[in-house]
């Protein structure tokens, strides 16, 4: 599941690039796709593989996805020390006062969780995250390739609305991380050290804290975490060493730091967790995107797209076709060559390569039929500029054996002679 989404996530990002930048060079990946006997949408998903990796996209996405990798421990490791210090400030004091401590325990956990919560109802256009939104800011102030920017629109993209679902997860999961390593620390401390607990206020009457400290205890109290009495309450103002007195508001702090703060963000992570492994199923490409549907007709398979280009009246192709069987893989082309030109009669000639239709034909014929032998006649009056040059190589790839064969000792001969092509003549061609 992890490898499709990686693959769609790619998909979405050529197509973003295109979308803003053009079409990429993508004549010989089409070819290849098209041989294969698939649906559409995995035609688009491996022509954008190809692409990625031809463009370098994929190390980079690789890359990310590793330092993410990497983040992620790293994060899980802090996140330990956090919770640590956070127990270790809300005891800094002895005697401890009780909602000073509470507020340093609790504080930033509902502050942060107040904010998640915000920008996952209000912030849809960015994932349901405030951290998305950051950024897709710093995406675009930090990347200037394209290539590189558009990872992160993309990734918004695809994901949508379900994206709220992974983030949440992850924030939840580093707050249940750091709150556990706090209670762990905060029993070790309440075993092995006394701590007395008072509390105090200006404002508030101790009736008040009475109140308060009742309401705060209810929840925890129904898992059996005691609350201490209105008498014990009322003392408290002062700091008091009894040993019962301790206890009891000790286990009314850890009760109301696991109700309230663990298991808020436990069952939060968990929520978010179930959610994003169900809807993480459902992404799929939006194929009702016109981009993807031209794409998607472009990428049909070769064999069908030869058999319709013959029904057109391709009379050249459909004997080139039948010449390329009868010299079982061994024939001649020739390359920008005028057609009054006489090939040799004693091998198997499968037209002149002049036009870009009759070398995307031949390109199609070779990429479902390779080549044993091919030899290709260059008229070296004509330059080797890149275009030829990128044409030839093609041809080669779809070769088991490739040859050049110069028909003439034209003007631009020794630039030819100069790029070190293997050359043979046409008896290489009958040769065992």
């Amino acid at each position: 599941m992890r490898d499709k989404l990686e693959s769609l996530w790619l998909t979405e990002t050529i197509h973003l690039i295109e979308s803003e930048s053009g079409r990429f060079a993508d004549q010989d990946i089409n070819r290849q796709v098209r041989t294969l006997q698939t649906s559409p949408i995995d035609r688009i998903v491996m022509r954008a593989e190809m692409l990625a990796k031809q463009n370098g996209l994929y190390t980079i996405v690789k890359r990310l996805l590793r330092s993410a990798k990497i983040s992620f421990f790293l994060l899980l490791i802090v996140s330990v020390f956090l919770g640590a210090s956070l127990a270790f400030s809300a005891l800094s004091q002895n005697p401890v006062n009780l909602y000073w401590a509470l507020f340093s325990l609790l504080g930033v956990h509902f502050i942060t969780l107040f904010i998640w919560l915000c920008s996952f109802f209000f912030l849809s256009n960015f994932g349901g995250s405030l951290l998305i939104h950051c950024w897709l800011w710093l995406a675009k102030k930090l990347y200037q390739k394209k290539t590189v920017e558009q990872l992160i629109p993309a990734f918004v993209k695809l994901f949508g609305a379900r994206i709220r679902w992974l983030i949440g997860f992850v924030l939840n999961l580093f707050w249940t991380v750091i709150l556990t390593s706090a209670l762990l620390l905060l029993l070790v401390l309440f075993s092995t050290q006394h701590y007395s607990f008072e509390w105090k206020t200006t404002l508030l009457s101790s009736n008040t804290i009475i109140h308060l400290t009742h309401y705060l205890g209810f929840l925890p109290s129904l898992l059996g975490f005691d609350i201490p009495n209105a008498d014990v309450i009322k003392m408290s103002e002062h700091a008091l060493s009894a040993g019962e007195i301790r206890s009891a508001w000790a286990v009314w702090l850890l009760g109301v730091f696991i109700v309230y703060g663990l298991a808020v963000r436990f069952l939060c992570m968990v929520f978010c967790g179930i959610n994003w492994l169900i809807s993480r199923r459902k992404i799929e490409l939006d194929m009702d995107d016109p981009d993807y549907q031209i794409l998607a007709n472009q990428l049909q398979p070769l064999d069908t797209q030869i058999e319709d280009e013959d029904q057109k009246g391709h009379s050249q192709w459909r004997l080139a076709s039948k010449q390329i069987e009868q010299g079982n893989g061994a024939f001649l082309v020739a390359v920008d060559i005028q057609d009054n030109w006489h090939p040799p009669e004693n091998v198997h000639f499968s037209g002149f390569l002049n036009t870009r239709d009759s070398r995307t034909q031949m390109l199609d014929y070779l990429q479902l039929s390779p080549a044993k032998k091919l030899l290709i006649a260059i008229d070296t009056d004509r330059s080797p500029d890149r275009g030829l040059l990128n044409f030839i190589n093609q041809l080669m790839n779809k070769s088991q054996q490739c040859r050049i064969w110069f028909i003439n000792q034209g003007k631009q001969y020794h630039n030819w002679q100069s790029l070190s092509l293997m050359q043979a003549d046409p008896v290489w061609l009958t040769e065992d």
